[in-house]
């Protein structure tokens, strides 16, 4: 059922509405995810919204709450054992199944188990709570928000707090007002609350500052705002505020006459400032006459770089219109998350065009008659090239535009490319790989699109300025079975020929068939699964750990039983222990995101991953990974790494085991293929060896192969290139 099959009222009162069966529980029972910020909490709510929550859980939704505070020592004590046990490794079975049971119960046992049921919703990551504080008084709003998985969503807003005296028709009168997303006649009283909501959870509220529960209970703000009426006074009042205001605040203020984007004055929890490799890579774009591409590490922080340069471009000029263009809406999404820290209010250009096109239309309209000063879009590829999209680009102002195209490598394409504006007076171009080895002609495309490379910023100056967590690299030789060998020949002697006929793996389809294809072999060895269950059976259960696998089957010689990789490295870790969860093309954004949470929160041991996390996925709690198979594009194996590098609290060390392929030695005959392969893993193996602290015992692991082939002296130069 969705929200928008609901028989809902404008306006349920107290007397002549029951708000929990009326209203509450159908709503709950439609929604995946419930948003609601309020003053008062109280857990005895859990027993009568117990149906609807039960519902919640059971489809794996979420729900966000925001209090002023006020809650009773005993349901403190139960949130902040939630987020203890959540922390957990051992925990998912017990407190899915805990959860289950309190949930399902709607007697009135549950009200008993109130508080029991709290910790598990917060352990099993289905609720997550923040706290409000204001300068005087207490955070006393009270608006909810319901959100289906067909992308409609309902607000609320009235006297009714998260308690059972303000829900249940027995105690107080009370009233709400909806405003469902539907109903144009209230669309803009939806959007404001809606909004509202987001700029108290993402802390960007200028009157108030939004704390995770944790960091509130350290500070002891929850006694503070429960009790700090009549019994604090004013100067202590100021003092913690102004405490408060200095660790916390989100951003600087910017004027009240202005509601431009300005630069934050604390960015996640530390005071705000760019790295001096970002200032330096903006000062030579700036040298460029602002046309030209910034070649940062992975993880180096290009996304906040060129945030940071948009926002310094509207304080100077006064007015921009700021376009990003990303190849994914995972990445999309994380952009507009971002720019919203330093006050831009992103249109989400994907989706759908019904969701963005009259908005982004009248937005652009209105930018274009100077009736506003700033405006961004962020559009993933697909939407750029569109007909749709194109329409809004022709009504911005070339002269106060700033074009951004993050993973600008994607651009290379003709109809990419002939979407970007070329005549935007700022471009700029973000990858870590911006070029392709393998395509010339898509590489001019990217430069007539974003010019040049004016600033590179690689792992080596990363690692030495902390920028990334330094890594130990293990190599692990596989060899194909006879029935691969044969195969890998075959393919190879048929690349060859096509490559002598003068044939382009860009244009000629059937050598980017057999290129593919003798891929997929080396990527799905059979032997790799044997390695890994080796490497496994000596440790235990390792917890942020990913693993990369192709995108082929295994196939067992014995039995000529094959199974996808990806399902046999999952059968093969779980045996050992491991919980994980598969990260590819066909679980939907939103389990991608269920997914990605319960990793960062020890819900789940490892990913099984295709591709998917190569470009655009944050994942920097990771420590450990097993590349199973990989690609030989340079641009994949390093964007990998980049994910696997990125710091995190906690995070000192990352370790990286890298599966590499070998022929069988075949005689003398086949000496030449043998070499080939092994030069060409060679070159991913130099990559990361290079700046792995443990390169000694990397050489000396390779060295007996590596003489072998007479290959020795390409380690070392591939190596060393690091170091210059």
């Amino acid at each position: 059922m969705s929200l928008s099959a609901l028989s809902l009222k404008p306006v349920y009162r107290t007397g002549r509405d029951d708000l929990v069966k009326d209203f509450y529980i159908p709503c709950l029972k439609a929604s995946v995810k419930y948003d609601r910020a309020v003053g008062f909490f109280s857990a005895s709510m859990l027993s009568l919204a117990a149906q609807g929550l039960s519902a919640l859980v059971e489809r794996q939704g979420t729900m966000r709450l925001i209090v002023g505070g006020a809650l009773t020592e005993d349901e403190a004590k139960a949130v902040m054992r939630g987020y203890t046990e959540r922390a957990k490794a051992d925990a998912e079975e017990r407190i899915h199944h805990e959860v289950q049971t309190l949930i399902k119960d709607i007697s009135d046992s549950l009200f008993e188990c109130r508080l029991h049921a709290l910790s598990n919703l917060i352990a099993f990551g289905r609720l997550d709570i923040k706290v409000a504080l204001t300068r005087k008084g207490m955070y006393h709003e009270k608006i909810g928000i319901f959100y289906d998985e067909g992308g409609n969503s309902v607000v609320f807003a009235g006297s009714a707090n998260e308690s059972q005296s303000a829900l249940s028709p027995d105690f107080n009168f009370e009233s709400v007002s909806v405003y469902p997303s539907w109903s144009e006649a209230v669309r803009d009283y939806h959007d404001e609350f809606a909004g509202g909501f987001l700029s108290l959870w993402d802390n960007n509220e200028n009157r108030a500052i939004v704390i995770d529960f944790p960091t509130a209970a350290k500070e002891d703000l929850i006694k503070f705002a429960t009790t700090r009426a009549g019994m604090v006074t004013p100067d202590l009042e100021l003092a913690i505020w102004d405490e408060m205001r200095r660790k916390y605040a989100s951003k600087e203020e910017c004027k009240p006459s202005s509601s431009l984007p300005c630069l934050p004055k604390v960015y996640k929890g530390i005071e705000f400032d760019i790295r001096r490799h970002q200032r330096k890579a903006l000062q030579k774009w700036q040298a460029a006459d602002y046309f030209g591409i910034l070649a940062l590490a992975t993880g180096a922080g290009k996304t906040v770089t060129a945030i940071y340069a948009a926002t310094k471009m509207l304080t100077a000029k006064g007015r921009l219109a700021l376009v990003v263009a990303v190849p994914y809406q995972s990445l999309a999404e994380q952009w507009i998350e971002e720019m919203s820290l330093f006050g831009w209010r992103a249109i989400p250009c994907f989706g759908g065009w019904q969701n963005w096109f009259e908005k982004a239309g009248e937005l652009s309209m209105s930018f274009q008659s100077g009736g506003i000063q700033a405006l961004s879009f962020v559009v993933v590829n697909a939407t750029l090239t569109s007909d749709k999209f194109q329409d809004i680009l022709k009504r911005l102002p070339v002269g106060d535009l700033m074009w951004v195209g993050d993973e600008c490598h994607h651009h290379g394409s003709e109809r990419v490319a002939s979407s970007i504006p070329k005549e935007a007076r700022y471009r700029l171009g973000l990858s870590a790989t911006p070029f392709d080895y393998m395509s010339e002609s898509r590489n001019e495309r990217v430069r007539d699109s974003y010019g040049s490379v004016v600033s590179t910023y690689g792992l080596r100056e990363a690692l030495e300025d902390s920028v990334l967590t330094p890594y130990d690299y293990h190599v692990h030789v596989v060899e194909l079975t006879d029935k691969e060998t044969l195969s890998y020949i075959e393919i190879s002697n048929k690349i060859r020929n096509l490559m002598l006929s003068g044939a382009d793996a860009e244009e000629n389809q059937a050598l980017t068939a057999a290129l593919m294809l003798r891929a997929r072999i080396l990527g799905s060895a059979y032997n790799k699964i044997g390695l890994l269950r080796d490497l496994l059976a000596d440790r235990g259960v390792e917890p942020m750990t990913l693993f990369y696998c192709g995108d082929g089957s295994v196939e067992d010689e014995d039995d000529n039983e094959s199974m996808r990789q990806i399902d046999a490295v999952s059968l093969l870790v779980r045996e050992y222990g491991w919980r994980t969860s598969h990260f590819t093309a066909h679980e939907s954004r939103k389990e991608r995101q269920a997914i990605l949470d319960n990793f960062r929160h020890g819900i789940i041991d490892g990913l099984v991953a295709i591709r998917c996390l190569d470009e655009g996925v944050d994942v920097p709690s990771c420590r450990t990974a097993y590349i199973i198979a990989s690609s030989r594009n340079p641009r994949q194996f390093i964007q990998r790494r980049g994910r696997i590098l990125r710091r995190s609290p906690g995070k000192d060390f990352a370790v990286i085991h890298d599966f590499l392929v070998r022929v069988p030695k075949m005689g003398d005959d086949s000496y030449s293929l043998e070499r080939s392969l092994v030069s060409a893993e060679l070159k991913r193996v130099a990559e990361f060896a290079g700046l792995a602290q443990n390169f000694s015992q990397v050489f000396e692991k390779v060295k007996p192969l590596l003489a072998e082939y007479d290959l020795l002296h390409e380690l070392i130069a591939g190596s060393l290139q690091h170091l210059d």
